[in-house]
């Protein structure tokens, strides 16, 4: 904010000051804890944006530039997926960089005291899978800050446990897919004392289709999430009123047992999710699989 007084006043009069925004907020979405974060800001002149100066004897703020870079953000590659707020000058042409990717540009600038959702990385995008000796492309999607990315469908054969130890070149979708882990889906639940193990509103709004479909919707609630979705298929005999699946993860802690992601819907109201530890590990389940590169970054996330 920046402002003026609109006429001297003193004594019981009391100080009148007219306050205008004169900047934005970036709200920045560090997407992943591995990929880089070191956001700067370049001006149409070529630039850095170095700071803002209030003008003296007026109202608004200059520019501060730098003819080398100079973060307004910055995290360390190794942790700290979160949400994060930076001032930035508003009503100026501005490119967002990311460590060497421009990934944004406003050529009229930003609207002054508003709010701007940026994503340190892609939250979308396709990878490709080797299937039965064939290239195809899949699609994979966040839905939460630090997540996995995940397979937008299932391996088209389900597969059991105990044959799911295959990595790499010889997974079943190649060396860019990995079966899900327990980890990566321990933000997916809680557990409620009053109704069970309940899939994480906080994070994601489950809802379920009945298109021909029975199963669970999830879409991201985070900020930099909220157009991301994922559906997870449900098992053939689901109905309206009940519908129930699961998929395999990749570690188990029990003899001779495989471990899942379950989830129930009843009714279209409560919205179940667990792991199980003591499926059987000779019975085939579905797999949903997640990409094993921990960061994407900007223009890489069509992955070959």
């Amino acid at each position: 904010m920046a402002g003026a007084t609109t006429n001297p006043t003193t004594g019981v009069d009391g100080l009148t000051i007219n306050m205008t925004p004169q900047s934005a907020v970036l709200r920045i979405v560090k997407v992943d804890n591995y990929g880089p974060c070191d956001i700067y800001l370049k001006t149409k002149e070529d630039k850095y944006v170095s700071g803002l100066t209030a003008k003296k004897n007026g109202v608004g703020f200059d520019v501060k530039t730098s003819e080398t870079p100079v973060s307004v953000f910055q995290k360390e590659s190794n942790g700290n997926a979160g949400i994060y707020y930076v001032i930035v000058p508003a009503g100026v042409y501005l490119e967002v960089w990311n460590e060497g990717i421009k990934f944004k540009t406003t050529s009229k600038g930003l609207t002054a005291g508003k709010y701007y959702t940026l994503t340190s990385g892609p939250t979308s995008g396709t990878a490709t899978a080797t299937i039965n000796g064939e290239t195809k492309t899949i699609g994979w999607v966040q839905l939460w800050y630090g997540g996995p990315r995940i397979a937008t469908m299932n391996v088209a054969e389900k597969i059991a446990f105990k044959n799911d130890v295959k990595k790499g070149d010889n997974y079943v979708w190649g060396s860019l897919w990995r079966t899900a882990s327990c980890n990566d889906v321990s933000s997916l639940y809680y557990q409620d004392n009053a109704i069970g193990s309940i899939i994480n509103e906080k994070l994601v709004t489950p809802t379920y289709d009945y298109q021909g479909k029975h199963g669970l919707t999830l879409t991201g609630k985070q900020p930099g999430y909220i157009n991301n979705s994922l559906f997870l298929n449900g098992f053939d005999n689901s109905t309206e009123d009940h519908v129930s699946g699961k998929f395999l993860l990749s570690d188990g802690n029990k003899k001779d047992c495989g471990t899942t992601m379950n989830f129930t819907i009843m009714g279209g109201i409560y919205y179940f999710a667990n792991v199980k530890t003591d499926d059987a590990d000779y019975t085939p389940y579905p797999v949903r699989p997640v990409l094993t590169i921990q960061t994407v970054k900007w223009n890489e996330q069509n992955i070959q």
